[in-house]
């Protein structure tokens, strides 16, 4: 049965090699889709108009995700998170006033850090990914990436940006 999951899994990775794949845009587009979907069960209207866009949201999500033209998908991603950017900074500049505005909350999904990661990509540089020998862990205070091998036991973390020591079970 082992085998039968693993040999599912990597005809998938093959099936998807060369495709565009799931980005913040197409999880956005499930969001909504299946929260259209219970408000039209809970709201039972009469016109299948909520049904047909559920649909079509579904199908334009699958479809980016499955595309071949990955500089188009992106571009789109791309158009997303600048919006997405410009209403979360509308939103939190209505709140900076408030008591419960927290300035050093990260935002990882932003467009910066996207078009970074993107362009680290492209450049041939490696990016952080977790495998089967390291884990990866967040500093604390500043939110950097660190890799260590895994099944060392507690072993205490130096974060290389800030000097912070953390105490992690890898």
């Amino acid at each position: 049965m082992r085998n039968f999951f693993q040999r599912l899994s990597e005809g998938y990775r093959r099936f998807m090699v060369g495709r565009y794949g799931s980005d913040q845009l197409s999880r956005f587009l499930m969001f909504l889709s299946v929260v259209m979907l219970i408000l039209n069960m809970i709201f039972r209207s009469r016109t299948p108009i909520f049904y047909f866009l559920v649909w079509a949201l579904i199908i334009y999500s699958y479809f980016r995700m499955f595309s071949k033209n990955i500089e188009k998908r992106y571009n789109e991603n791309t158009r997303y998170l600048q919006l997405k950017e410009k209403v979360m900074n509308w939103f939190r500049n209505r709140r900076s006033s408030g008591k419960y505005y927290n300035s050093s909350a990260s935002n990882r999904d932003s467009y910066q850090n996207y078009n970074q990661a993107y362009h680290n990509a492209q450049s041939g540089s490696h990016t952080m990914r977790s495998d089967r020998e390291h884990r990866i862990f967040r500093c604390p205070s500043c939110d950097q990436r660190v890799r260590v091998p895994r099944g060392r036991g507690k072993i205490e973390i130096t974060c290389p940006r800030c000097g912070q020591t953390f105490v992690k079970r890898s």
